[in-house]
């Protein structure tokens, strides 16, 4: 049921991208080159705060699926390239991947990266500076008129959301792997996209030994 539930998640982002994402707005290089400007940016802090988080998203999947022991099948490569191409790659993982509640090592150097309460601090810290800036200098009405008339804001938000779906389906594995019990904080860190993620790596036990 849950693959069939991704399956269906990703096709129906595909229809919509080619079929009901509108077409106008900047080409994508002239929108990014907006968006990197650290002087007269015209883009809306909240589009800003999206994008930008959209960075962090895989990041935080390397976190989480690193430890997978899949055979000759990482999750790395699929998780790095969706700051390239989206969570599309994640998303053939994903349905791909057998479920893994427990760890078989061996911890390798990527893991112990994955792992390190250093990257979990920094990725907080910036999704918390991102939501300051987003929410108090952003203006929602603004965004929802970025997302029906610019292709890459209509396109960038659906995929955000897609990130969001595909942690929490697999939140469920880590926290058992970890030993952890299965209870309302897992809400908190599901549904709350990027910031209950980022709380989550810094709150999370080690691998067990």
């Amino acid at each position: 049921m849950k693959k069939l539930f991704l399956a269906i998640l990703w096709v129906t982002g595909w229809i919509h991208v080619f079929g009901f994402a509108p077409e106008g707005g900047q080409s994508t290089l002239a929108f990014i080159s907006e968006v990197m400007k650290t002087e007269n940016r015209q883009v809306d802090p909240l589009v800003f705060m999206v994008f930008n988080l959209l960075g962090i998203w895989p990041l935080i999947m390397v976190a989480m699926l690193v430890q997978d022991e899949q055979g000759r099948l990482k999750a790395w490569p699929f998780a790095f390239s969706s700051m390239i191409l989206g969570n599309s790659a994640l998303y053939i993982y994903l349905f791909i991947r057998k479920p893994q509640t427990e760890f078989q090592g061996p911890v390798t150097p990527l893991i112990r990266f994955a792992e390190s309460k250093l990257l979990a601090g920094a990725l907080l810290a910036l999704t918390l500076a991102l939501f300051i800036y987003g929410f108090t200098a952003g203006d929602f009405l603004v965004y929802r008129e970025a997302w029906t008339t610019h292709f890459f804001v209509n396109v960038m938000t659906v995929d955000f959301f897609l990130f969001t779906i595909a942690f929490a389906l697999i939140l469920a594995d880590d926290m058992r792997r970890r030993e952890m019990p299965i209870n309302s904080a897992f809400w908190l860190y599901a549904l709350i996209p990027v910031l209950g993620a980022t709380i989550y790596l810094l709150l999370r036990p080690p691998l067990p030994k």
